[in-house]
């Protein structure tokens, strides 16, 4: 079962030193981000994904092998759908505004009081 999102990344594309991402209309955030790529590098570099471990049977012992990927070589070998999920948690874990979807919930309610009452 896949999870449900706050909100959906339309396109993702490297310019220079930034990520910039288009996101569909949502009640959580803007629908441009602009994320600096040393602050994605440092969130990947804290949550491991530049590491992995790859294990090997085929000798006949386990021989386990570590890479560590620069981030070029991650934006170039990852799969986009890997990319655009580490994306995701990159804007939840740091830029999402829930103060937009909680303006939102405010008007609603002031809404249907003044609505109710008159």
């Amino acid at each position: 079962m896949q999870k449900k999102k706050l909100f959906q990344i339309h396109d993702f594309v490297l310019r220079h030193d930034t990520i910039i991402v288009q996101i569909h209309d949502n009640n959580y955030i803007d629908n441009t981000i602009v994320i600096p790529v040393h602050a994605f590098v440092q969130y990947l570099l804290r949550h491991d994904r530049l590491y992995f471990e790859t294990q090997d049977i085929s000798t006949g012992q386990l021989v386990t092998k570590a890479y560590h990927l620069t981030f070029d070589n991650y934006w170039d070998e990852m799969e986009y759908s890997y990319k655009e999920e580490d994306i995701y948690d990159f804007i939840i874990a740091t830029c999402i505004d829930f103060t937009k979807a909680v303006d939102r919930v405010i008007l609603n309610f002031n809404n249907d009081l003044i609505n109710y009452l008159w």
